[in-house]
Protein backbone atom coordinates (compact mmCIF):
# COMPACT_ATOMS: atom_id res chain seq x y z
CA UNK A 1 0.00 0.00 0.00
CA UNK A 2 1.34 3.17 -0.71
CA UNK A 3 0.92 5.81 2.03
CA UNK A 4 1.57 9.77 1.73
CA UNK A 5 4.67 11.08 3.44
CA UNK A 6 4.94 15.11 2.72
CA UNK A 7 8.31 16.35 3.20
CA UNK A 8 10.62 18.85 1.19
CA UNK A 9 14.51 18.67 1.06
CA UNK A 10 17.17 21.83 1.22
CA UNK A 11 15.24 25.37 -0.69
CA UNK A 12 12.72 24.97 -3.15
CA UNK A 13 14.16 27.17 -6.10
CA UNK A 14 12.52 29.74 -7.48
CA UNK A 15 12.52 33.52 -7.77
CA UNK A 16 11.69 35.15 -4.57
CA UNK A 17 10.01 38.03 -6.39
CA UNK A 18 8.01 36.73 -8.92
CA UNK A 19 7.38 33.56 -7.40
CA UNK A 20 7.64 31.66 -10.25
CA UNK A 21 8.18 27.74 -9.42
CA UNK A 22 8.76 25.41 -12.75
CA UNK A 23 6.88 22.40 -13.63
CA UNK A 24 8.89 19.85 -11.50
CA UNK A 25 10.21 21.84 -8.54
CA UNK A 26 14.14 22.08 -8.49
CA UNK A 27 15.43 21.11 -4.75
CA UNK A 28 19.40 22.05 -3.66
CA UNK A 29 20.18 19.48 -2.15
CA UNK A 30 23.56 21.04 -1.30
CA UNK A 31 27.40 19.68 -1.34
CA UNK A 32 26.00 15.67 -1.78
CA UNK A 33 23.60 16.72 -4.13
CA UNK A 34 23.96 13.63 -6.38
CA UNK A 35 24.15 11.02 -3.53
CA UNK A 36 21.25 12.66 -1.61
CA UNK A 37 18.87 12.97 -4.84
CA UNK A 38 19.86 9.30 -6.01
CA UNK A 39 18.38 8.16 -1.72
CA UNK A 40 15.36 10.77 -1.68
CA UNK A 41 11.89 10.21 -1.64
CA UNK A 42 9.81 12.34 -4.08
CA UNK A 43 6.52 13.60 -2.51
CA UNK A 44 3.65 15.08 -5.01
CA UNK A 45 2.25 18.17 -4.69
CA UNK A 46 -0.69 19.79 -6.65
CA UNK A 47 -1.00 23.38 -6.18
CA UNK A 48 -2.28 26.24 -8.59
CA UNK A 49 0.27 27.62 -10.78
CA UNK A 50 -1.70 28.95 -13.38
CA UNK A 51 -5.47 29.96 -13.53
CA UNK A 52 -7.47 32.91 -11.55
CA UNK A 53 -6.22 31.51 -8.18
CA UNK A 54 -2.02 31.15 -9.52
CA UNK A 55 -1.22 33.89 -6.78
CA UNK A 56 -2.61 31.84 -3.96
CA UNK A 57 -0.44 28.97 -5.45
CA UNK A 58 2.50 31.06 -5.22
CA UNK A 59 1.88 32.05 -1.36
CA UNK A 60 1.22 28.35 -0.47
CA UNK A 61 4.44 27.44 -2.48
CA UNK A 62 6.33 30.32 -1.13
CA UNK A 63 5.59 29.10 3.23
CA UNK A 64 6.60 25.66 1.64
CA UNK A 65 9.85 26.83 0.84
CA UNK A 66 10.15 28.92 3.97
CA UNK A 67 9.19 25.66 5.81
CA UNK A 68 11.85 23.49 3.74
CA UNK A 69 14.60 25.69 4.75
CA UNK A 70 13.72 24.71 8.57
CA UNK A 71 14.68 21.49 8.27
CA UNK A 72 17.74 21.12 6.03
CA UNK A 73 19.19 17.86 5.46
CA UNK A 74 15.94 15.90 4.52
CA UNK A 75 16.52 13.27 2.00
CA UNK A 76 12.86 14.24 0.85
CA UNK A 77 11.64 16.40 -2.28
CA UNK A 78 8.68 17.62 -3.91
CA UNK A 79 7.69 16.92 -7.21
CA UNK A 80 5.24 19.96 -8.33
CA UNK A 81 3.10 19.83 -10.63
CA UNK A 82 0.19 22.47 -11.80
CA UNK A 83 -3.52 22.08 -11.07
CA UNK A 84 -4.52 24.71 -12.19
CA UNK A 85 -7.89 26.24 -11.33
CA UNK A 86 -10.43 24.28 -12.53
CA UNK A 87 -11.20 20.29 -12.39
CA UNK A 88 -10.37 20.08 -15.73
CA UNK A 89 -6.89 20.75 -15.16
CA UNK A 90 -6.66 19.17 -11.90
CA UNK A 91 -7.08 15.98 -13.36
CA UNK A 92 -4.74 16.49 -15.83
CA UNK A 93 -2.20 17.11 -13.56
CA UNK A 94 -2.97 14.19 -11.28
CA UNK A 95 -2.82 11.57 -14.45
CA UNK A 96 0.26 12.96 -15.29
CA UNK A 97 1.70 12.89 -11.65
CA UNK A 98 0.59 9.24 -11.20
CA UNK A 99 1.69 8.25 -14.07
CA UNK A 100 4.98 9.55 -13.97
CA UNK A 101 5.42 8.69 -10.23
CA UNK A 102 3.46 5.39 -9.73
CA UNK A 103 5.12 5.03 -6.36
CA UNK A 104 4.71 8.13 -4.86
CA UNK A 105 3.99 7.69 -1.03
CA UNK A 106 2.58 10.90 -0.20
CA UNK A 107 0.58 13.41 -2.27
CA UNK A 108 -0.23 17.26 -1.12
CA UNK A 109 -3.14 18.67 -2.80
CA UNK A 110 -4.53 22.52 -2.87
CA UNK A 111 -7.89 23.55 -3.47
CA UNK A 112 -11.47 21.58 -3.30
CA UNK A 113 -11.54 20.70 -6.55
CA UNK A 114 -8.00 18.86 -6.75
CA UNK A 115 -8.47 17.57 -3.44
CA UNK A 116 -12.24 15.74 -4.66
CA UNK A 117 -10.23 15.19 -8.10
CA UNK A 118 -7.63 13.19 -6.02
CA UNK A 119 -9.32 11.91 -2.69
CA UNK A 120 -10.95 8.85 -4.57
CA UNK A 121 -7.26 7.07 -5.87
CA UNK A 122 -5.58 8.37 -2.62
CA UNK A 123 -7.91 6.51 -0.67
CA UNK A 124 -8.07 3.26 -2.85
CA UNK A 125 -3.76 3.34 -3.14
CA UNK A 126 -3.95 3.91 1.02
CA UNK A 127 -1.93 6.83 0.75
CA UNK A 128 -1.88 10.20 3.15
CA UNK A 129 -3.79 12.65 1.68
CA UNK A 130 -2.69 16.18 2.68
CA UNK A 131 -5.71 18.51 1.74
CA UNK A 132 -5.04 22.56 2.09
CA UNK A 133 -7.47 25.55 1.06
CA UNK A 134 -9.97 22.55 0.94
CA UNK A 135 -13.24 23.87 2.69
CA UNK A 136 -15.27 21.50 0.87
CA UNK A 137 -14.45 17.65 0.15
CA UNK A 138 -16.55 15.04 -0.51
CA UNK A 139 -15.28 12.56 2.07
CA UNK A 140 -17.17 8.86 1.48
CA UNK A 141 -14.50 6.66 1.51
CA UNK A 142 -13.60 4.64 4.76
CA UNK A 143 -10.60 3.86 5.86
CA UNK A 144 -9.23 6.94 4.18
CA UNK A 145 -5.39 8.50 5.31
CA UNK A 146 -6.99 12.12 4.59
CA UNK A 147 -5.71 14.73 6.73
CA UNK A 148 -7.73 18.21 6.31
CA UNK A 149 -5.83 21.18 7.04
CA UNK A 150 -8.56 23.54 5.96
CA UNK A 151 -11.58 24.16 8.42
CA UNK A 152 -14.63 22.48 6.27
CA UNK A 153 -18.01 25.05 5.45
CA UNK A 154 -19.53 23.26 8.26
CA UNK A 155 -17.37 24.93 10.47
CA UNK A 156 -16.78 28.36 9.01
CA UNK A 157 -20.38 29.35 7.72
CA UNK A 158 -22.24 28.99 11.30
CA UNK A 159 -19.72 32.24 11.99
CA UNK A 160 -20.72 34.21 9.03
CA UNK A 161 -23.80 33.16 9.23
CA UNK A 162 -24.68 34.49 13.36
CA UNK A 163 -22.98 37.85 11.45
CA UNK A 164 -25.24 38.09 8.71
CA UNK A 165 -28.48 38.02 10.47
CA UNK A 166 -28.22 41.49 11.28
CA UNK A 167 -29.24 41.65 7.59
CA UNK A 168 -32.47 40.34 5.17
CA UNK A 169 -31.90 40.51 1.69
CA UNK A 170 -28.99 38.73 1.24
CA UNK A 171 -27.37 38.36 -2.12
CA UNK A 172 -24.12 35.72 -2.34
CA UNK A 173 -21.69 36.06 -5.64
CA UNK A 174 -19.29 33.67 -6.64
CA UNK A 175 -18.32 31.65 -9.67
CA UNK A 176 -19.78 28.22 -10.46
CA UNK A 177 -17.10 25.96 -8.56
CA UNK A 178 -17.37 23.29 -5.52
CA UNK A 179 -16.06 25.78 -2.76
CA UNK A 180 -19.05 28.50 -3.89
CA UNK A 181 -21.58 25.99 -4.68
CA UNK A 182 -20.66 24.22 -1.02
CA UNK A 183 -21.21 27.57 1.14
CA UNK A 184 -24.23 28.59 -1.02
CA UNK A 185 -26.28 25.20 -0.58
CA UNK A 186 -25.22 25.87 3.32
CA UNK A 187 -26.53 29.43 3.46
CA UNK A 188 -29.45 28.77 1.92
CA UNK A 189 -30.00 26.48 4.45
CA UNK A 190 -28.51 28.50 7.53
CA UNK A 191 -30.78 31.82 5.92
CA UNK A 192 -33.39 30.62 3.88
CA UNK A 193 -35.64 34.00 4.91
CA UNK A 194 -32.77 36.54 4.04
CA UNK A 195 -30.95 34.88 0.93
CA UNK A 196 -32.65 36.82 -1.90
CA UNK A 197 -30.70 34.75 -4.99
CA UNK A 198 -26.90 33.47 -5.85
CA UNK A 199 -25.52 35.15 -8.79
CA UNK A 200 -22.81 33.32 -10.77
CA UNK A 201 -20.13 34.73 -12.75
CA UNK A 202 -17.04 33.37 -14.33
CA UNK A 203 -14.12 34.25 -12.26
CA UNK A 204 -11.32 34.73 -15.18
CA UNK A 205 -13.73 37.25 -16.27
CA UNK A 206 -16.07 38.99 -13.60
CA UNK A 207 -16.34 41.77 -15.48
CA UNK A 208 -18.02 40.69 -18.49
CA UNK A 209 -19.88 37.89 -16.62
CA UNK A 210 -21.31 39.53 -13.37
CA UNK A 211 -24.80 39.86 -13.60
CA UNK A 212 -25.20 43.42 -12.23
CA UNK A 213 -28.92 43.62 -13.33
CA UNK A 214 -29.80 40.61 -10.89
CA UNK A 215 -28.04 41.77 -8.01
CA UNK A 216 -30.28 45.42 -8.68
CA UNK A 217 -33.36 43.55 -8.81
CA UNK A 218 -32.33 42.06 -5.54
CA UNK A 219 -32.10 45.26 -3.92
CA UNK A 220 -29.75 43.71 -1.22
CA UNK A 221 -28.71 45.13 2.32
CA UNK A 222 -25.76 42.47 2.18
CA UNK A 223 -23.19 40.84 -0.38
CA UNK A 224 -21.53 38.25 0.65
CA UNK A 225 -18.54 37.35 -1.72
CA UNK A 226 -17.65 33.31 -1.82
CA UNK A 227 -14.75 34.00 -4.57
CA UNK A 228 -10.67 34.48 -4.18
CA UNK A 229 -8.17 36.23 -6.22
CA UNK A 230 -10.86 37.63 -8.63
CA UNK A 231 -12.74 39.47 -5.80
CA UNK A 232 -10.92 42.78 -6.23
CA UNK A 233 -12.50 43.16 -9.29
CA UNK A 234 -15.59 42.11 -8.50
CA UNK A 235 -15.64 44.62 -6.09
CA UNK A 236 -14.76 47.59 -8.59
CA UNK A 237 -17.49 46.45 -10.92
CA UNK A 238 -19.94 46.19 -8.23
CA UNK A 239 -19.29 49.88 -6.72
CA UNK A 240 -18.74 51.32 -10.40
CA UNK A 241 -22.12 50.04 -11.25
CA UNK A 242 -23.18 52.70 -8.17
CA UNK A 243 -24.37 49.94 -5.81
CA UNK A 244 -23.60 50.44 -1.62
CA UNK A 245 -24.58 47.62 0.08
CA UNK A 246 -21.95 46.32 2.56
CA UNK A 247 -19.89 43.39 1.32
CA UNK A 248 -18.80 40.81 3.46
CA UNK A 249 -16.90 37.37 2.15
CA UNK A 250 -15.58 34.19 3.65
CA UNK A 251 -11.60 33.75 3.91
CA UNK A 252 -10.82 33.02 0.26
CA UNK A 253 -11.08 36.76 -0.49
CA UNK A 254 -7.91 37.56 1.65
CA UNK A 255 -5.40 38.51 -1.06
CA UNK A 256 -3.37 41.79 -0.61
CA UNK A 257 -4.14 42.92 -3.80
CA UNK A 258 -7.86 43.21 -2.40
CA UNK A 259 -6.29 45.62 0.10
CA UNK A 260 -5.50 48.00 -1.96
CA UNK A 261 -8.43 48.06 -3.70
CA UNK A 262 -10.16 51.36 -3.06
CA UNK A 263 -13.83 50.21 -3.63
CA UNK A 264 -13.10 47.39 -0.79
CA UNK A 265 -12.89 49.64 2.11
CA UNK A 266 -15.08 48.55 4.71
CA UNK A 267 -15.34 44.95 3.72
CA UNK A 268 -15.26 42.31 6.20
CA UNK A 269 -14.31 38.64 5.77
CA UNK A 270 -13.60 36.10 8.17
CA UNK A 271 -10.06 34.59 8.77
CA UNK A 272 -8.51 32.35 10.89
CA UNK A 273 -7.33 34.28 14.31
CA UNK A 274 -3.90 34.16 13.01
CA UNK A 275 -0.99 34.16 15.14
CA UNK A 276 0.96 37.14 13.99
CA UNK A 277 4.12 36.89 16.54
CA UNK A 278 4.77 33.68 14.80
CA UNK A 279 8.49 34.23 12.60
CA UNK A 280 7.04 33.04 9.66
CA UNK A 281 5.08 36.41 9.02
CA UNK A 282 8.35 38.36 9.48
CA UNK A 283 10.44 36.05 7.39
CA UNK A 284 7.93 35.84 4.59
CA UNK A 285 7.80 39.78 4.27
CA UNK A 286 11.67 39.72 4.16
CA UNK A 287 12.07 37.13 1.32
CA UNK A 288 9.37 38.24 -0.38
CA UNK A 289 8.67 41.91 0.62
CA UNK A 290 4.71 41.45 1.50
CA UNK A 291 2.62 39.99 3.70
CA UNK A 292 1.57 36.24 4.32
CA UNK A 293 -1.99 35.60 4.45
CA UNK A 294 -3.77 32.54 6.24
CA UNK A 295 -2.97 30.80 2.94
CA UNK A 296 0.78 31.50 3.18
CA UNK A 297 0.18 30.47 7.47
CA UNK A 298 -1.90 26.88 6.84
CA UNK A 299 1.01 25.92 3.82
CA UNK A 300 3.74 26.48 6.83
CA UNK A 301 2.12 25.21 9.00
CA UNK A 302 0.94 22.12 7.04
CA UNK A 303 4.39 21.63 6.16
CA UNK A 304 6.61 21.96 9.53
CA UNK A 305 3.68 19.56 11.27
CA UNK A 306 4.78 16.76 8.47
CA UNK A 307 7.93 17.23 8.93
CA UNK A 308 7.19 16.38 12.66
CA UNK A 309 5.05 13.79 12.22
CA UNK A 310 7.48 11.85 9.78
CA UNK A 311 10.48 12.29 11.89
CA UNK A 312 8.19 10.00 14.17
CA UNK A 313 6.43 7.67 11.70
CA UNK A 314 8.73 7.04 8.84
CA UNK A 315 6.34 6.38 5.61
CA UNK A 316 3.69 4.04 7.51
CA UNK A 317 0.71 5.86 6.42
CA UNK A 318 -1.39 4.41 9.86
CA UNK A 319 1.37 6.18 12.11
CA UNK A 320 0.93 9.54 10.48
CA UNK A 321 -2.43 9.77 10.70
CA UNK A 322 -2.23 8.63 14.30
CA UNK A 323 0.08 11.52 15.20
CA UNK A 324 -2.91 13.98 13.58
CA UNK A 325 -5.67 12.12 15.38
CA UNK A 326 -6.28 14.94 18.94
CA UNK A 327 -3.19 16.52 18.17
CA UNK A 328 -2.69 20.08 19.06
CA UNK A 329 -0.02 22.55 17.16
CA UNK A 330 0.80 25.84 18.04
CA UNK A 331 1.54 27.08 14.68
CA UNK A 332 1.23 30.45 12.02
CA UNK A 333 -2.50 29.65 12.49
CA UNK A 334 -2.69 29.66 15.33
CA UNK A 335 -3.45 27.10 17.95
CA UNK A 336 -4.50 23.96 15.67
CA UNK A 337 -6.38 21.42 17.12
CA UNK A 338 -7.52 17.71 15.27
CA UNK A 339 -9.97 15.70 16.12
CA UNK A 340 -9.91 11.69 15.80
CA UNK A 341 -10.54 12.10 12.08
CA UNK A 342 -7.41 14.27 11.20
CA UNK A 343 -9.75 17.49 10.63
CA UNK A 344 -8.17 20.81 11.68
CA UNK A 345 -10.26 23.18 13.88
CA UNK A 346 -9.31 26.62 14.51
CA UNK A 347 -10.50 29.94 16.16
CA UNK A 348 -12.54 32.33 13.25
CA UNK A 349 -12.55 35.92 13.32
CA UNK A 350 -13.19 38.73 11.67
CA UNK A 351 -11.02 41.33 9.67
CA UNK A 352 -11.57 44.20 7.58
CA UNK A 353 -10.31 46.23 4.69
CA UNK A 354 -9.23 49.98 6.06
CA UNK A 355 -7.45 52.33 4.38
CA UNK A 356 -5.18 49.89 2.04
CA UNK A 357 -4.21 47.26 4.52
CA UNK A 358 -6.06 44.51 7.32
CA UNK A 359 -7.22 46.01 10.10
CA UNK A 360 -8.59 42.64 13.15
CA UNK A 361 -12.14 43.06 13.85
CA UNK A 362 -13.46 42.87 17.72
CA UNK A 363 -17.65 42.14 16.74
CA UNK A 364 -19.74 42.38 20.15
CA UNK A 365 -20.68 39.44 21.76
CA UNK A 366 -24.37 40.07 20.48
CA UNK A 367 -23.30 39.93 16.85
CA UNK A 368 -20.41 36.94 17.19
CA UNK A 369 -21.23 35.05 20.64
CA UNK A 370 -18.71 32.41 19.88
CA UNK A 371 -15.81 31.60 17.44
CA UNK A 372 -15.55 28.43 16.00
CA UNK A 373 -13.03 26.34 17.34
Amino acid sequence: MACIVFCIAGSIMFSPVAGLIPDELVVDYGQDSLQQHNTSTPIGVLVMQSGFVSDIGTEYSRAFSLAAKDVPGSHISQVIRDAGSNISVASMAWKNMSESYPDLPVIVTVASWTSNTVYPDASALGMVQVALGSALINRNNSPDHLIRFTPGVEQESPVLATYLEQFNRIVLLGGNNQYTNGYADTFEKLLPEKTRTISWYNPDDPKSTLNISEIREADPDAIVLLGFSEVPAVVRVIRDAGITAPLIGTRGVENNALAATKEAEGLIFTTPSLNRTNPFFDRYREYYHEDATFFGAEGYDAMTSLYSAVSTCGNSPDCICTWYQNQTIDGALGEVSFDNNGVASYPITFRAVRNGTFEDVTLPPSVLPDTVE
